[in-house]
C-alpha cells in the first residue's frame, strides 16, 4: 500500500469528497454482508484497514445503540476525516495497512474492505494483521471479482485508445497491483491459509448497480485508472474524453447502466 503525496495522482486525497458521494454507498452494501459472515459480539475490539471514508463503520453502526470499539486506519487524511464525521465514535489511525502502530493481540476482528489488492506485500499485510488480532479472533476480507460486462468494456476501449492500453494497466498496478489475483475466490482463499488463518470461508456474490450515464462515468473517473487519465490528459483533453465516452455508452447501451460485479468475501479465523 503506497503513501503518495497529496498531489500525486494515486492519491485519494483529492477525490475524497466525490469517492463519499458516489462510491461509498456501495461499498457500504459490501460492508454490511463483510461483518455479517464475521459475526462480531458486541465486546469486540475492532480494526478496519484501509477504513476510507468510513463504510464498515457506517455499516457496524446500524440500527445498534452500541458504540463499538473501532480503530479505523487509513492512508489519507481526508479520507479519514470524512470517515470521522460520518462516524464520530470511530478512532481514526493515519497510517500504513502493514505497518500498523498496535500492540500484539490488540484486536478480536480485523477487517479490509477491498484493500487486500492495494498492498504491495500482502503477504507481510496477513502477517501484520495475524500480529494484532488476539486469540481466538478473526479476519474477514472482501475483493472485487473481474469486471465483465458491457459498459466496462466500453469504458477500456476508449481509455485504451487515448491514453493506450500499457499505461491504463500499469496506472492499475501502480494502485492496486494484486487486483487480478483476488479477483479469484480460490486465490483468496489460498492467501489466508498460506498466511495461518483457519476454518476459511470464501464466498462470492453480486453487486448490482443501477445508475445513469453521468453516475458511471463519475464512478469510473475515481479509480486509478481514471485518475490516471486525468492526469496524462489534462482538464481539457479530460473534459473532451467524458463527453465522448458518455455519448458512446448512450449510443450503444442506453441512457441506464444497470449490471452486476462479483464480489469475493472471506473470513478466516485464529484460535
Amino acid at each position: 500500500m503506497i503513501a503518495p503525496s497529496h498531489d500525486d495522482w494515486r492519491s485519494y486525497d483529492t477525490v475524497a469528497e466525490a469517492y463519499e458521494r458516489i462510491a461509498a454507498p456501495h461499498f457500504e452494501t459490501v460492508a454490511r454482508r463483510l461483518l455479517a459472515a464475521a459475526r462480531p459480539t458486541p465486546a469486540a475490539r475492532f480494526l478496519d484497514l484501509g477504513t476510507g471514508t468510513g463504510a464498515v463503520a457506517v455499516a457496524l453502526s446500524e440500527g445498534r445503540k452500541t458504540r463499538w470499539r473501532l480503530v479505523g486506519v487509513d492512508l489519507s487524511l481526508p479520507m479519514l476525516s470524512l470517515a470521522r464525521r460520518r462516524v464520530p465514535w470511530l478512532y481514526p489511525v493515519l497510517g500504513n495497512a502493514f505497518r500498523t502502530p498496535f500492540r500484539n493481540g490488540s484486536f478480536d476482528l480485523v477487517t479490509a474492505n477491498f484493500v487486500l489488492s492495494h498492498l504491495e506485500d500482502y503477504r507481510g499485510g496477513l502477517r501484520e494483521v495475524l500480529r494484532v488480532l488476539a486469540r481466538p479472533a478473526a479476519f474477514a476480507a472482501s475483493c472485487w471479482g473481474p469486471a465483465s460486462d458491457p459498459y466496462h468494456a466500453v469504458w477500456r476501449e476508449l481509455l485504451d485508445t487515448a491514453i493506450g492500453p500499457e499505461a491504463v494497466q500499469d496506472a492499475i498496478e501502480a494502485v492496486a497491483p494484486w487486483e487480478r489475483h483476488f479477483s479469484s475466490p480460490a486465490s483468496v482463499r489460498a492467501a489466508l491459509l498460506e498466511a495461518g488463518f483457519g476454518g476459511v470461508q470464501v464466498e462470492r456474490f453480486d453487486l448490482t448497480f443501477d445508475q445513469s450515464v453521468q453516475e458511471y462515468v463519475a464512478d469510473r473517473a475515481l479509480g486509478a485508472a481514471g485518475r490516471f487519465a486525468r492526469r496524462s490528459l489534462g482538464e481539457v483533453g479530460w473534459r473532451r474524453f467524458i463527453a465522448r465516452l458518455e455519448a458512446e455508452l448512450r449510443r450503444r447501451l442506453g441512457e441506464r447502466i444497470r449490471y452486476a460485479r462479483a464480489v469475493v468475501l472471506a473470513v478466516g479465523t485464529v484460535a
